[in-house]
């Protein structure tokens, strides 16, 4: 029995309600929500393709001519609504989709055939015109960008990063396929390939995907190749340092020295792949080098996958960051739930217009899906549901924050910063010139950055502060999607008539019953309390009215009560010998409330007022 399930049923923690407060949203609504943003990988790809929104253009392919001495380096996806490619952000979002797709694999459906052919043979690109392959989708998007990094990994010495130049590249507002047949002074062909940067974090989130990849891709083939490039990624992430700095685009300061996290997610998910001890090793090393404080300050992001490193180092390696904030719940509680709306919106960094603010709301849904997995604790499923929600319309302004999603009369975005939605192939055509769209890619699914502050969407495309769309801030709500109906609607092999996973995790947590107790080694909380470490056994009952807490237990046997301010600080403690017991937090604001005795220990959150 999960105690803490009460307290959202019964009442309404954070203005969270219980489930049945996202019957607006349908699962048949969100395994529409799920088809969508996953296609829209479909319409990023560079190279062969195929790309579904180059359908019904002159030019269907794009940059097939991308070599970095003499290699083929052609491929991949864009990272956002322009066509030079980034691999700061490609890595990142890369891998935040492997791992969802290893996690909640049964979240994941098939309903089209990866080379589109079933759309163009139905003329129909809706989700009725696609036909299952027995290949659940986000696999073969996968695969697509894979062998671009499989191409990428050339030698520990070269590994490619950034393919095209900005500058050239934004000059013309046209689809990748008319592109690359202008001059490279407009961003044409041949473009310029950076394969020699000082860069750790591209070519080590490349690694982890690649190693994820390895695991999970049913065919044998498949895996032998990721796993080497995997390795070879790897080596040239150790040899290196920062990241790749991109003339403005994306600059190194914006990881604020948090580039190591993609060597250390690489290594931790070799050795899951592999189980050589030496990339254990090799992770355990590199974790308590990370810059836990710094990924504190901003959320879940390309330059910042710190938050996926305490998550997956605790969840899979029983690693937890030093300091004040080394319980992975506190992390994200610090991170998330310090600046959340009275529905349980997370508004982190929402302050101005330019701060692409869906990355809150999608990424820290993200993060506590893989809490829930890990820890097999469901207390946060509700906000997960909620903050998902919210951007699929959900919200007072029924705004829609994804190009095409229209469930239940959303208002969904018309004017994406994305030159291939517009299917124009006349370089002399302004992005503001009125450009509409054919009416198969008003279906993009690509997630605008947004803008909270507004009750409506700008209809300026040159808005990129609003209106860009990047395949970084898709990958986790396809991933918080993919969670959603794992639970909700799962669909097995059997089910889906596709090939079994041939090669599952091999790296084991020890597992422990809900009615037992797993010691562990004794750590020094905030405040000077010395706390074993227990299992959540589920065994506490808490709930909240205004300032007052009732807190009730199924073991009969003394407990205590500490009260953490966000910053970890203790504040409040109380002691009851065996019973029931109430108490008033002495102060107003959010609370993180242990519940421990000498069998259990919960941790909850209490909003005081």
């Amino acid at each position: 029995m999960n105690c803490k399930k009460y307290l959202f049923s019964g009442l309404a923690l954070f203005g969270l309600a219980a489930t049945t407060a996202f019957a607006a949203l349908s699962t048949d609504d969100y395994v529409e929500a799920a088809w969508m943003t996953t296609r829209f990988f479909g319409a990023q790809r560079s190279g062969e393709g195929p790309n579904w929104i180059l359908d019904g253009t002159n030019h269907t392919t794009s940059f097939t001519k991308d070599s970095y001495n003499g290699k083929n380096v052609s491929g991949g996806w864009f990272d956002c609504g322009d066509h030079v490619m980034y691999g700061q952000s490609q890595g990142y979002a890369s891998y935040v989709l492997a791992l969802a797709y290893a996690e909640f694999t049964e979240g994941f459906y098939d309903l089209y055939t990866g080379d589109y052919s079933d759309y163009k043979a139905s003329k129909d690109y809706s989700m009725k015109g696609g036909k299952p392959n027995k290949e659940r989708d986000l696999l073969e998007e996968l695969r697509y960008e894979a062998d671009f990094w499989v191409k990428a990994a050339i030698s520990s010495s070269a590994f490619v990063t950034v393919k095209g130049d900005g500058n050239a590249d934004h000059t013309k507002w046209v689809t990748a396929g008319m592109m690359s047949t202008l001059g490279s002074g407009e961003g044409g062909e041949p473009r310029s390939i950076t394969g020699n940067a000082n860069d750790a974090y591209t070519p080590g989130m490349a690694a982890a995907m690649l190693a994820v990849m390895a695991r999970m891709d049913p065919e044998e083939s498949n895996q032998k190749k990721y796993l080497e490039a995997a390795k070879t990624a790897y080596s040239y992430a150790k040899g290196h340092k920062g990241v790749t700095t991109s003339g403005g685009f994306y600059e190194s300061t914006w990881w604020d020295g948090r580039t190591q996290d993609g060597v250390f997610l690489a290594a931790l998910e070799l050795y899951r792949t592999t189980k050589d001890e030496t990339y254990k090793k090799d992770a355990e090393k590199i974790f308590d080098d990370l810059e836990f404080m710094k990924g504190t300050y901003t959320r879940l992001s390309y330059s910042n996958a710190v938050p996926l490193s305490v998550v997956l180092g605790a969840g899979v390696l029983e690693l937890e960051p030093g300091g004040q904030y080394r319980d992975v719940e506190r992390f994200l509680d610090k991170l998330y739930q310090e600046k959340v709306s009275s529905s349980g919106v997370f508004l982190v960094e929402t302050s101005g217009s330019d701060h692409f603010h869906v990355r809150s709301p999608a990424g820290g849904a993200f993060l506590y899906a893989l809490y829930a997995k890990y820890f097999d604790d469901d207390t946060y499923d509700d906000q997960v549901e909620k903050n998902i929600a919210y951007l699929l319309g959900d919200n007072s302004n029924k705004k829609s924050y994804v190009v095409g999603f229209t469930k239940n009369g959303a208002n969904a975005p018309k004017s994406p910063h994305h030159r291939g939605y517009y299917g124009n192939e006349d370089p002399g055509r302004e992005v503001d010139s009125g450009l509409q769209p054919p009416e198969k890619n008003k279906l993009l699914g690509g997630m605008i950055a947004g803008n909270f502050n507004s009750g409506s969407h700008s209809g300026t495309v040159s808005n990129w502060q609003e209106n860009e769309v990047c395949v970084d801030m898709n990958a986790p709500l396809v991933g918080a999607l993919g969670y959603i109906l794992s639970k909700k609607a799962p669909k097995t092999d059997e089910e889906l008539g596709v090939k079994s996973v041939a090669k599952k995790d091999t790296v084991k947590k020890d597992t422990v019953s809900k009615d037992t107790v797993k010691k562990d080694t004794v750590v020094k909380d905030s405040g000077d309390a010395i706390i074993p470490r227990l299992s959540l056994t589920k065994n506490f009952n808490l709930i909240s009215s205004g300032s007052m807490v009732s807190v009730s237990q199924m073991l009969n046997m003394p407990f205590r009560v500490q009260v953490f301010d966000l910053t970890g600080k203790l504040v409040q403690e109380v002691k009851s010998e065996g019973k029931n017991l109430e108490f008033k937090i002495e102060s107003k604001g959010v609370f993180r409330v242990r519940v421990i005795s000498a069998r259990a220990s919960e941790m909850f959150t209490v909003k005081a007022y």
